[in-house]
């Protein structure tokens, strides 16, 4: 009985052993768990507080740099818009001036024309007159006389052939002469028209010059007036807009790249992102920027739904006119395919193809990623008619 007892309370002793040492090992395994727990949470927030922060200064120094009513003075949104009318009147005053340099050219050209001209009339006329006087002073002595005064039938045949080259070449140079007289009075009257608009022009400048250098004037007295903080402000928004002219200068050397060379076949353009389930996140047209807070033009489509590294193709066969950095796009890769008909593809994770490679429709040249402007992976995808921004949906069905 006794050893019966003992037994048990054996059993009860290892089955409690048992109990303790998996309670122990389940709680020491809880304990790691909720550490390692507790650091990936920490490590995220963290990160997720980074992230924030640098999408926060992102976001707020692009609200500035587009000017916005609210977060600017009064005084350095009058600056801004002075200095978007000199940008204006410049260009336009440079337009003038390039279009006055032509015009000088052209009437230049049309002007030694006419001299040319004048001169090849001046020495037809004279030899058709000589020739009429000469024919006149010969009197009775015509063309059927010198054949009737033929030695034989050689001669008779010699003879006419003379006469018959004698003839053409008086037709000839008849309507040489008429032909020189039309010349020029038509590059007179080009002449005339050309050194008329020179004048327009000319005067359109001066006037547009005037206005120029008094906003310019008034731009001055305004920036003058900036505090210092304004004043730094002022030149991140001219770095900005300096940087947003090269990036539309390099898209318009791309555009205009490689002509000749291809032609559009016209057709439905491809998908650009080769994965299912994409959609359209952001439309062509107006909207809220997504970084700079502000109301813009969204010069094409942004297709979402695609994680990093996901293949970017190509809509059309083509000839890559640009592949790298471009600013606010980030990655990016354009594509001419003739007829002044280019595709631009943005904010690339990788780029996979390279300058004047000839590509075929649903060849890979990127990856999607987020690299630029962008607030996560996604596809910028632009169409381009003569370097105007149209909607790609004229030439892409959402698949």
């Amino acid at each position: 009985m006794k050893r019966k007892i003992l037994c048990i309370i054996l059993i009860i002793l290892i089955l409690q052993y048992f109990c303790n040492f998996v309670f122990a090992e389940n709680s020491v395994a809880n304990n790691i768990t909720n550490e390692v727990t507790n650091e990936i949470n920490t490590e995220t927030e963290e990160l997720e507080n980074q992230k924030q922060e640098v999408e926060n200064k992102i976001e707020d120094t692009n609200i500035k740099l587009e000017y916005v009513q609210e977060e600017l003075s009064a005084t350095i949104l009058r600056v801004q818009e002075i200095e978007d009318k000199v940008e204006i009147y410049q260009s336009e005053v440079n337009e003038l001036g390039q279009k006055m340099q032509e015009l000088q050219t052209s009437i230049n050209e049309a002007t030694l024309k006419l001299q040319i001209a004048s001169q090849n009339y001046e020495e037809k006329k004279n030899i058709l007159i000589n020739r009429l006087v000469t024919m006149y002073e010969a009197g009775d002595i015509v063309y059927l006389d010198v054949l009737l005064n033929s030695k034989d039938i050689t001669d008779f045949i010699s003879r006419y052939y003379v006469i018959e080259e004698i003839t053409e070449y008086d037709s000839v140079l008849i309507k040489q002469v008429e032909e020189e007289k039309d010349n020029i009075e038509i590059t007179k009257q080009k002449l005339e028209n050309e050194q008329a608009e020179i004048k327009i022009i000319k005067a359109k400048s001066e006037q547009t010059t005037i206005v120029l250098n008094n906003m310019k004037t008034l731009q001055k007295s305004y920036a003058e007036k900036l505090t210092d903080g304004e004043k730094k402000l002022q030149e991140q928004i001219a770095a900005y807009k300096k940087e947003q002219a090269e990036i539309e200068a390099k898209i318009l050397a791309a555009t205009n790249s490689i002509q000749g060379e291809i032609q559009y076949t016209g057709g439905e353009m491809l998908w650009p992102v080769a994965i299912s389930g994409t959609a359209i996140t952001s439309y062509f047209g107006t909207r809220e920027h997504p970084i700079q807070g502000v109301v813009k033009e969204h010069t094409g489509i942004d297709i979402g739904n695609a994680p990093t590294g996901t293949p970017v193709v190509a809509a059309a066969d083509g000839i890559v006119s640009y592949a790298g950095w471009l600013g606010g796009y980030g990655n990016c890769v354009m594509i001419n395919h003739g007829d002044g008909i280019v595709t631009l593809y943005g904010h690339g994770n990788k780029v996979l193809t390279s300058v004047g490679t000839e590509v075929k429709q649903g060849d890979t040249i990127m990856e999607v990623g987020s690299t630029g402007n962008s607030t996560g992976p996604h596809l910028h995808f632009e169409v381009r008619e003569n370097g105007t921004c149209v909607n790609p949906l004229k030439y892409v069905k959402v698949p």
